[in-house]
């Protein structure tokens, strides 16, 4: 009995310090990958990133995206990640977290994470009911004259049709904002234009991009959170919706107060393009 507690003991020891003999360089890597800090940044930075800022610009010089793809490598990206831990982090609490990361407890955790996940929705469930309830709601009072709303009017305008940034802070008169002199979107990039109706009934435009135009879209309302951007279509500046947060599906809906055949005129010059 004395013996199987000795190897017992031995074995324990032995696995600690073969855990505590490996490189940090190694024990960061797995905390990195383990924790799933890699796949984020990698993702943030080449899908979020770099993918479409290709799209956006495919007449950049191949070398200079060459040049940007051979810096953001799996390993170079391993390498900055680990660089940080390394600023942030003594040893003492690298071996901590690197215990932490290979402890069953932890696996378990990412094992069951979508479990986990789908049992925290169920917990606040009743937001959403609520959330609804009050959207019903409000969506049958009258809205206040606004951009967003369904009152607004469009407004004349001498600028090529496409979709502009808004210059200056104004975001409630449209005959005081300033525009770009060029658009950032030319309508040839809307692939799809139909007309619908709202909640209450009320005409509304629903555009679709293409590729490029969804990217070109993402870097336009990314840049523009907060502010207005001019929608002009026939000499008229149609709509102006302030970006709450970036648009990345390439989908937008515009409404305004149109009358059907505005509407029509607006379809019909989109689809032609």
């Amino acid at each position: 009995m004395k013996k199987i507690f000795y190897l017992f003991c031995l074995l324990i020891f032995g696995l600690a310090f073969s855990q505590n003999q490996l490189p940090q360089n190694q024990k960061i890597d797995s905390i990195i990958i383990g924790n799933q800090t890699f796949e984020a940044y990698k993702a943030s930075l080449v899908d979020y990133g770099i993918k479409p800022m290709k799209v956006a610009y495919p007449n950049a010089p191949k070398e200079f995206w060459d040049d940007i793809d051979s810096k953001l490598t799996d390993t170079e990206i391993l390498n900055q990640i680990r660089e940080v831990y390394k600023e942030n982090f003594t040893e003492k609490e690298i071996n901590e977290l690197y215990t932490f990361i290979i402890s069953p407890s932890y696996k378990k955790s990412i094992t069951n994470y979508s479990m986990i996940q789908e049992g925290i929705s169920k917990k606040f469930f009743w937001i959403g009911e609520e959330l609804s309830k009050m959207e019903q709601k409000e969506s049958q009072k009258i809205s206040q004259p606004n951009l967003e709303s369904k009152d607004f009017t469009p407004v004349k305008t001498n600028l090529q049709d496409g979709f502009y940034e808004v210059l200056n802070d104004e975001k409630v008169d449209v005959s005081k904002m300033k525009l770009s002199k060029k658009p950032s979107i030319l309508l040839k990039n809307i692939s799809d234009t139909k007309e619908n109706l709202d909640d209450l009934n009320n005409l509304i435009i629903n555009l679709e991009f293409d590729e490029e135009g969804s990217a070109l879209f993402h870097l336009l309302s990314y840049r523009n959170i907060g502010k207005p951007i001019a929608i002009v279509v026939n000499k008229k500046i149609i709509s102006a919706p302030v970006v709450m947060e970036p648009i990345k599906d390439g989908k937008l809906r515009i409404s305004g107060k149109f009358s059907a055949q505005e509407v029509k005129e607006i379809t019909d010059k989109l689809n032609l393009k």
